[in-house]
């Protein structure tokens, strides 16, 4: 049976069970229709691969963007690869869903929730019910009761979270270190955010910019953005994907100093938006 968010959220819980919380978060259908999947060791082929450029940069790299983090557990072991390299370095770590909320609507039910009141999870006096419909639903007509339900919740739970009457949480892993080195930010890839222009000295977007998610155009607008946010010529962008087989296909790319991509090394054959990177072109930019 799945956890429910109240007990997840206790302190009683134990912080250390990975897969306790992967299989928690993977059980959470957000409002876009994605779920926050994560495995731990997901990347470490990349990171066998690419870290003779990392270390070689490790005294450059002093501030990271990581885009679609989902809970931020490979951003932990992102953190952990880079201080093995040397690099002291914090993170910035970004996903669409990172805050949420538990909501008691009545004795014994409780409802876990987005900032908007799109439930996740219902809770019936410990036994967690899906709120989301699934194909088999609409054969057994259980997708009825289910979408009839969130349409006469959401608003409900929207007016208590903002009058207050919630427990706020996050939808991030509990297996931070205690330094502060990670900060999680709440951010769409394809919205310019004008706190992050020429900030970082690397950006990953892991498992996030593909073809299955987005059109050409899409990537594009990301690409544009993910470039405004490089600090400048020299600057890293990895942009990796994981398929069902758990095999990585990623490309680490260098920012050159007429604003475009050059390829330092890939791997599983490269990213799927390899091309689009390398073609992507924008004004030049000056060292400084």
């Amino acid at each position: 049976m799945t956890v429910s968010a109240s007990k997840f959220y206790s302190s009683g819980t134990d912080a250390t069970d990975v897969a306790l919380e992967s299989a928690f978060f993977a059980k959470l259908k957000m409002r876009n229709g994605t779920f926050k999947l994560t495995q731990p060791s997901r990347f470490r082929e990349l990171e066998v691969a690419f870290r003779p450029y990392i270390e070689k940069r490790a005294n450059a790299l002093c501030e990271l963007l990581d885009v679609g983090v989902s809970t931020g557990l490979t951003t932990v072991e992102l953190a952990r690869f880079l201080k093995d390299c040397g690099a002291a370095a914090s993170i910035v770590a970004t996903d669409l869903f990172i805050e949420a909320h538990i909501v008691e609507l009545a004795p014994g039910f409780r409802v876990f929730c987005d900032p908007e009141g799109w439930p996740l999870q219902y809770d019936v006096r410990g036994i967690t019910v899906r709120p989301w419909v699934r194909r088999l639903d609409y054969v057994t007509l259980a997708f009825i009761p289910l979408m009839i339900g969130r349409s006469v919740l959401q608003p409900r739970l929207h007016l208590r979270i903002r009058a207050g009457m919630s427990k706020p949480v996050q939808m991030i892993t509990r297996s931070l270190p205690a330094d502060g080195e990670i900060v999680f930010v709440e951010n769409d890839i394809m919205l310019r955010s004008e706190r992050f222009i020429r900030r970082f000295d690397m950006v990953r977007a892991a498992n996030i910019l593909n073809t299955g998610y987005f059109s050409p155009d899409q990537i594009h607008i990301a690409i544009e953005n993910i470039h405004s946010y490089l600090r400048g010529p020299g600057a890293l962008l990895m942009i990796a994907r994981t398929n069902r087989a758990r095999e990585n296909a990623g490309t680490l790319f260098e920012l050159n100093r007429d604003g475009s991509f050059a390829v330092l090394e890939r791997v599983g054959g490269g990213s799927e938006i390899e091309r689009l990177v390398l073609d992507f072109r924008a004004p030049a930019i000056a060292d400084g």
